[in-house]
């Protein structure tokens, strides 16, 4: 199987979902990894995430919880807001290219897209306005790779 084909195979997979509400990416010191740990606890059950770099702790999390921290914290960039959509398929490590198709696509339609990814499932943060065009988009990428391994052999 080509690497395209098994791209393919994993999109007609990929289930897309998108996260209720809007979302933040924060830019802090970088000695504010304690401050982050505290603002994370207030986003239990709801996307979150933490990247710890040389220059900076960076954030995504829930708007509400960064309009409830932000006056009591220094902040370095604040973007926003953003919808999170999940690209809801466990992928191995060890795949390349699967990210290239949705961001072709996404970026034909003018959707600038910001990739964090997990252990196991992709996320994007994508501009709230561009939210519902993108997960359209995203769906009818995984009904036509669907559709086409339907028709394969």
């Amino acid at each position: 199987m080509t690497m395209k084909e098994a791209v393919r195979t994993l999109w007609a997979k990929t289930r897309i979902m998108a996260w209720p509400g809007d979302y933040m990416l924060v830019s802090l010191p970088p000695g504010a990894l304690a401050t982050a740990a505290t603002l994370m606890t207030a986003t239990a059950g709801r996307f979150a995430t933490v990247v710890v770099e040389k220059e900076e702790v960076s954030l995504t999390l829930p708007r509400e919880a960064w309009v409830a921290a932000s006056g009591q914290v220094d902040v370095l960039a604040v973007a926003g807001p953003y919808r999170v959509v999940t690209l809801d398929l466990a992928i191995d490590l060890d795949v390349r290219g699967y990210l290239l198709p949705a961001a072709e696509r996404l970026a034909q339609a003018g959707i600038a897209i910001v990739a964090q990814c997990a252990y196991r499932k992709d996320h994007l943060l994508i501009r709230s306005e561009d939210a519902d065009l993108a997960v359209s988009i995203l769906t009818q990428l995984s009904a036509e790779c669907a559709q086409a391994g339907s028709t394969l052999g």
